[in-house]
């Protein structure tokens, strides 16, 4: 602490500033459905090894596991990954600190679709690596869900676990949901490649209206929904993984479980090759058939949106506040942060959050009469950590800054800490930012 002239001195110079970082890492065990060792990715968020919290986690879908992290997955992307935008997102504290899990749901070479669903026909691919039994509804619901669970730190509650995903990952997305809605509270999806209910195109008026995109006549997906022996997919085992379908045929006493889902979906702007906007449209009509909402602001992201990694990320952005809010985080507004700005003798200046991992918290005040000032840090349950100040000031312009530390030199962890001013007049409670 120390007496500054504000117009002059109004900022610190902090020494080693760094950059706010998650750590991304690759996890592997055996799933019992798959018979196999399995492989995932996982951003565990600043803080994590330091701290003992528990965090809520989401889950993303696409294909392979490292395409939501591969920053160079198109030439779109420019160069930028999940990991960069959850660091950012964390650091301008619009999200919670999360955990996010990237799923494999294909062959290690990412040449067959394992889409989510339990194959009917695995031997077809059985010499490819990653597939195993081909139980993929299995492996993530009854496997991967536990194991991330029990291997890390999260919050194993419904109430803090998401699925979100693209194209594809889209509709693994919402299938999951729409199966096990007692698993999870929100669901994002970018463009997903959803069936159209009973595989019929209602956009096709006469002749052949099948779902091409689904019903084809290439073998992509015969692993998965065609059956040894037969030359055609067995469309009935198809509509079980029919989001629509799933709809429909939903057992009335059971439908009260979905009211608690909360969706964030949005589609490119075009169909055909640059998109799947029909398909998102023809979802979001059955879905409010049913009272479900969506709580994206516009369906189509963007009048320019396309079928590409940009466009993910750019749903990825506004998704991952929607998810952070149903796991219960408020990002700090400037009312929660600086309330009650004065006293008599005593006044507030302005605080400067944290914003930036490693970048102190500094608050700015004038006092204007000689009287002894304690400030202290409290956590949110109100348990006092350090005392930064307890002395006597004279008139003037003073500076605090806090270095994230308790009293005893432990860095906390990332997080919103009360700052409480005490003087013979009364007591200032502030908010403040800290972010590793």
């Amino acid at each position: 602490m120390e007496k500054v002239n504000r117009e002059e001195n109004t900022q610190e110079n902090v020494p080693g500033k760094k950059k706010l970082a998650g750590r991304v890492t690759k996890g592997q065990f055996f799933s019992t459905s798959l018979g196999i060792e399995k492989t995932y990715r996982i951003y565990l968020p600043p803080g994590y090894a330091e701290s003992n919290h528990r965090y809520p986690v989401v889950y993303l879908f696409r294909g392979h596991e490292d395409e939501w992290f591969n920053p160079g997955q198109d030439d779109t992307r420019g160069g930028s990954s999940v990991e960069d935008l959850a660091n950012e997102l964390i650091g301008n504290g619009e999200i919670g600190e999360m955990i996010i899990v990237g799923v494999g749901l294909t062959s290690e070479d990412n040449q067959i679709h394992g889409l989510g669903v339990n194959f009917l026909n695995p031997g077809l691919v059985r010499k490819r690596k990653g597939i195993g039994s081909g139980q993929f509804e299995n492996f993530f619901v009854k496997d991967l869900i536990g194991h991330i669970d029990t291997t890390y730190r999260t919050l194993p509650s419904p109430d803090a676990r998401a699925l979100d995903g693209f194209s594809l990952g889209g509709f693994s997305s919402l299938m999951f949901a729409l199966k096990y809605p007692h698993l999870f509270t929100s669901i994002g999806s970018y463009d997903g490649s959803f069936m159209f209910y009973n595989l019929q195109d209602p956009r096709i008026g006469e002749g052949d209206c099948r779902d091409h995109l689904w019903l084809r006549d290439d073998s992509m997906f015969a692993p998965a929904f065609r059956p040894p022996g037969k030359k055609k997919y067995d469309r009935e085992y198809m509509l079980t993984y029919s989001v629509g379908n799933i709809l429909e045929n939903y057992p009335e006493k059971q439908k009260q479980q979905l009211s608690s889902l909360r969706f964030f979906i949005t589609c490119a702007a075009y169909d055909g090759f640059q998109g799947n906007r029909d398909r998102s449209v023809h979802l979001m009509t059955l879905l409010q058939l049913h009272g479900l909402q969506n709580s994206a602001p516009s369906l189509i992201l963007a009048n320019d949106a396309l079928h590409n990694w940009k466009f993910a990320d750019l749903h990825l952005r506004k998704s991952l506040p929607f998810h952070s809010a149903s796991f219960g985080y408020s990002p700090p507004t400037a009312e929660s942060m600086f309330p009650n700005s004065y006293l008599e003798h005593l006044e507030v200046i302005s605080i400067a959050n944290s914003r930036v991992g490693g970048e102190r918290p500094q608050l700015f005040f004038h006092v204007y009469k000689k009287m002894k000032i304690r400030v202290e840090i409290l956590t949110s349950t109100e348990k006092v950590i350090r005392l930064v100040l307890n002395k006597t000031l004279t008139p003037g312009n003073y500076q605090i800054s806090w270095d994230g530390k308790d009293q005893s030199g432990r860095m906390v962890s990332s997080g919103v800490y009360t700052v409480r001013m005490i003087t013979p007049e009364g007591i200032l409670p502030l908010r403040v930012l800290w972010l590793q």
